[in-house]
């Protein structure tokens, strides 16, 4: 089982989603506690843990860390901002 940690700045927009995005949003990280691989993902280019899953007009990036079993939730938000450092 892994443990979710959200960054400050994806606590924060998760708020701000759609109530459907949200409720989509609650399988998705139920299915990441037990496999962090389980949603189609996507591994970020030119990154060693990044990964990014496709939530409808929003991604969520993820860092993985297989010794702790930790996810880290680090951005939620539109595709044309999320990628942005």
């Amino acid at each position: 089982m892994y443990e979710i940690v959200f960054s400050r700045k994806a606590a924060k927009s998760v708020g701000e989603l759609p109530r459907a995005h949200r409720e989509k949003l609650i399988t998705i990280i139920a299915d990441l506690k037990s496999n962090p691989f389980s949603h189609p993902y996507r591994k970020i280019r030119g990154e060693t843990n990044l990964y990014r899953i496709r939530l409808g007009e929003y991604r969520l990036l993820y860092e993985l860390n297989e010794e702790q079993k930790r996810i880290v939730i680090l951005k939620l938000d539109k595709r044309s901002k999320v990628y942005d450092r």
